[in-house]
């Protein structure tokens, strides 16, 4: 489903959502398009609904968590519920990560009276508030968490501007894991309706009234609501209905905007509402439909002999008698590309990216406000190659911290086949760290990501603008990646940055580029892989 943030009015969202939430949101793609015939569905019934009338009425039905242990502050402000702490800045990224890993920690607010659990389905419209030039760290995560138990357990979607993403998480026993991820993020001051159902073990993600995200979960949580953000965000008109009897078909795999390196997929599908003797149906392309098995909760279709390029899937669900009950259409999926990660510091994360308006690729898989990751996606795809660079860099990270954190990373990114890194400018910091122990967390990291199935490319570290004894700590290092990358097998010599970054215009400070050096970053690392 193609969402084009950046021009949606917001209040058309807001009309849509609200459209679609009493209708019952249905799938994507061209409508839900039934026959005369069809049956007529009453609206489900309302658990729960909150406008936030004001701060006695909010702190009667919910309470707040901030496992951060930084500066939330939750009130209502003009009958929308506001967040204003910063909570995600250097000075808190041990208490914003969980742990080592690459899983973001931020503040919530959950629902306690009514109880909720079991089977129901959420909304809120959620609007990211810009900073006002408050600190370079705009763009942080907002979301929702839903099947809340307790703060080990729950599920969570979060969208983020700055790496750009939407994530689809579950946290069980303290332990998170991805269930699907895209590339896309938020815009600040746009208002987007986010909604999630639990229908026994089935669960239906919708982003501004677009189904993104489905999957089946043998072991499913039950639990109650909750509002999540890292940063500054309002959120308003929280809706929990009953289950609706709104037939939807929802696609699981492949994604909308995804790419993968191979030329044969499964499609997988769940069904909410399931009428009795309808079936389900896939097509690739607008091609002749291909009769679902069902499976394990899921429908599911195999293409084998896909052509390269992009691609368009097609999931029908159909009454008894053959009319449509519903469809979701996933476009923008990619075939016989390329799925990258980019990992390493705040140079990879695009810290000082001061003009956001070349952060969307062209394609609509990145929707961002920094880094050279959308840049080198236009760079680097085409119409019969299609490219996705996932943006997994983290604001002060060195190669010890790395070598821990690459084991999520990797997890949540299964189908990538290559993995870009720059690391090495924090381990220069204060006298450097050996240059002997550089290579080794490096070689370590590398061989982790080869043991995972994906190449490797190492970026030589471009130099600081005017420290010498600490660039000739970043040399030695250099010097160490040369090696790492010509003698490990799918371990690859990236750009050499140190040589090629060599102006004061690139820069906005002593370390980090600024657009003009994260676009010298892009064509960089495109010499070298296209």
């Amino acid at each position: 489903m193609k969402l084009n943030y950046r021009n949606r009015l917001v209040f058309a969202i807001a009309c849509l959502a609200a459209v679609l939430i009493l209708a019952g949101c249905g799938g994507g793609g061209d409508g839900d398009v039934s026959s005369a015939s069809s049956p007529t569905y009453p609206a489900p019934a309302v658990v729960y609904a909150d406008a936030f009338p004001d701060d006695a009425a909010f702190n009667a039905h919910w309470a707040t968590e901030d496992p951060t242990g930084g500066n939330a502050s939750w009130a209502v402000v003009g009958g929308e519920l506001s967040q204003t702490g910063h909570l995600e800045d250097n000075d808190l990224r041990d208490l914003t990560f969980d742990g080592l890993s690459s899983y973001h920690l931020g503040t919530y607010a959950y629902l306690v009276d009514p109880s909720i659990s079991g089977s129901y389905r959420f909304s809120v419209s959620v609007l990211p508030k810009d900073n006002n030039a408050v600190d370079k760290t705009e763009g942080n995560d907002v979301g929702i968490l839903f099947g809340y138990e307790d703060d080990d357990n729950y599920y969570r979607i979060s969208m983020n501007a700055r790496y750009g993403f939407t994530r689809f998480e579950k946290r069980s026993g303290g332990n998170f894991e991805t269930i699907a991820v895209n590339a896309r993020g938020y815009v600040d001051e746009n208002w987007v309706s986010m909604a999630a159902e639990i229908s026994g073990d089935t669960i239906v993600v919708w982003i501004n009234g677009q189904p993104i995200f489905a999957w089946v979960d043998s072991a499913v949580l039950s639990g109650t609501v909750a509002l999540y953000c890292q940063d500054r965000c309002r959120f308003d008109n929280v809706r929990i209905t009953e289950n609706p009897r709104q037939p939807t078909v929802a696609i699981a795999s492949p994604l909308a905007y995804s790419v993968t390196p191979n030329n044969s997929f499964q499609a997988k599908a769940v069904v909410l509402s399931k009428p009795s003797g309808s079936s389900v149906a896939f097509s690739l392309d607008d091609g002749s439909e291909i009769s679902a098995t069902a499976s394990g909760g899921y429908y599911l279709a195999n293409f084998n002999g896909v052509a390269d390029g992009e691609h368009e899937v097609t999931a029908v669900l159909r009454y008894a008698d053959g009319t449509r009950a519903d469809i979701d259409v996933n476009a923008t999926v990619g075939t016989g590309g390329d799925y990258y990660v980019s990992v390493g510091d705040s140079i990879t994360n695009g810290k000082y990216d001061e003009d956001p308006s070349n952060n969307d690729s062209a394609d609509g898989r990145i929707v961002s406000i920094q880094g050279y990751q959308a840049p080198l996606v236009d760079a680097l795809g085409t119409q019969t190659r299609p490219v996705i660079v996932f943006n997994e860099g983290i604001a002060g990270e060195d190669s010890t911290e790395m070598e821990t954190r690459i084991v999520s990373i990797l997890e949540r990114h299964p189908g990538a086949n290559q993995v870009l890194m720059l690391i090495g400018t924090n381990d220069s910091y204060g006298g450097g760290l050996p240059s002997a122990t550089f290579a080794d967390n490096v070689d370590d990291t590398a061989d982790l990501i080869v043991d995972a199935g994906k190449q490797v490319w190492l970026a030589e570290i471009l130099p600081t603008r005017d420290d010498d004894a600490r660039n000739a700590t970043i040399q030695q290092y250099n010097v160490e990646i040369q090696t790492i990358a010509g003698t490990v097998a799918d371990v690859f010599l990236g750009p050499d940055l140190y040589t090629n970054f060599n102006s004061p215009s690139y820069y906005t400070d002593n370390l980090h580029p600024n657009d003009t050096g994260y676009g010298v970053i892009a064509d960089q690392w495109y010499d070298k892989l296209h």
